[in-house]
C-alpha cells in the first residue's frame, strides 16, 4: 500500500495552502507595519495641528470682536496680534529716508484689483511714532512715471482712528528684488525695512477708520483669514495609511503562498 498523503494522491490539482511565515513574509510584514505607523503618525500630527489652528483662529477672532484698547506700551505679537487699538494723533507728512511721505505696498484686493496699501508714520498724542496702514489705493491713483510717488493726503491736525495691530511678513532677498526705496514700491510690509525710514517704532496698525482727505486710500480692515488645510492633510495621510496597509497585506499573503 502506498504511503502517499491524500493531497499527493490528488496530483497536480491539489490546492496549495499558505505556509508558515517565511523570512520574506516577515520582512514584508515589518516593512508594511512601519509604513502604516509612520503614515498614521503623520495623520495624528495633522489632527493635532488642526486643533491648534482652530484654537488660534478662535483667539484672533475673539480679539477682533473685542472693544479697542489703548496702544500697549510694548506691543507683543503673541499677546496682541489682531488686537484692536484706539489711537489719537496725526500723520506728520514727514518725508522718510527714501524721499517719500509714505510706503506703497503692492497688493491685489478683490474687487478693487492691483494697487497699493499705503503705510505712513503716525505720531500719537503720547509722542510715539508708529506705522499705520491707511488702506488701499489703485495703481492709477498713486503711480507717476513708474514710481509710487503721487501723494495721498491725510486729514490735517489730530484725528482719532481705530485699527488692529499686525505683524506682517518680513522681507527676504526674493521679495525685495526690484522693489523698495528707489520707486517706493514694496513687496512686503516689512516692519524691519519700513520703520527705520522715519525712525518709527516697528509697530503697525491696520486702520479700519477712513484716513483720506480725498477718495483714496479706502480702509481695508483686518480679518482672520489664516490658511487651515490640516483636515485635508489628515485625511490624505489616513488614506495613504489604508492603501499602504492593503498593499502590504497582499504582499505578505503572496509571500506566504510561495
Amino acid at each position: 500500500m502506498s504511503g502517499a498523503s491524500p493531497d499527493a494522491a490528488e496530483g497536480g490539482g491539489a490546492v496549495r495552502r499558505p505556509s508558515a511565515f517565511s523570512a520574506r513574509a516577515l520582512g514584508a510584514l515589518a516593512f508594511g507595519a512601519a509604513g502604516v505607523a509612520i503614515l498614521l503618525g503623520l495623520m495624528t500630527w495633522q489632527i493635532q495641528r488642526l486643533a491648534w489652528k482652530q484654537a488660534l483662529i478662535a483667539t484672533l477672532e475673539e480679539r477682533l470682536a473685542a472693544a479697542p484698547i489703548a496702544l500697549p506700551a510694548a506691543p507683543d505679537q503673541a499677546a496682541h496680534e489682531f488686537r484692536r487699538v484706539a489711537l489719537t494723533g496725526r500723520f506728520t507728512g514727514a518725508v522718510g529716508a527714501h524721499g517719500f511721505a509714505d510706503a506703497a505696498y503692492l497688493t491685489t484686493l478683490r474687487p478693487h484689483g492691483a494697487g497699493y496699501r499705503i503705510v505712513q508714520p503716525f505720531e500719537t498724542a503720547e509722542g510715539r511714532l508708529i506705522l499705520v496702514d491707511r488702506g488701499y489705493a489703485p495703481v492709477a491713483a498713486k503711480n507717476a512715471n513708474g514710481r509710487a510717488a503721487l501723494p495721498l493726503p491725510a486729514p490735517q491736525g489730530d484725528i482719532a482712528l481705530t485699527g488692529a495691530l499686525r505683524w506682517p511678513q518680513d522681507a527676504d532677498w526674493f521679495s525685495d528684488a526690484g522693489a523698495g526705496p528707489a520707486d517706493n514700491v514694496w513687496l512686503t510690509r516689512s516692519l524691519n525695512s519700513l520703520a527705520p525710514l522715519w525712525g518709527a517704532e516697528p509697530v503697525l496698525v491696520v486702520a479700519e477708520t477712513a484716513t483720506a482727505a480725498g477718495p483714496w486710500p479706502v480702509p481695508d480692515p483686518v480679518n482672520v483669514n489664516l490658511p487651515n488645510d490640516h483636515l485635508g492633510y489628515a485625511v490624505t495621510w489616513g488614506g495613504l495609511a489604508a492603501v499602504w496597509a492593503a498593499m502590504s497585506a497582499a504582499l505578505v499573503w503572496r509571500e506566504m503562498r510561495r
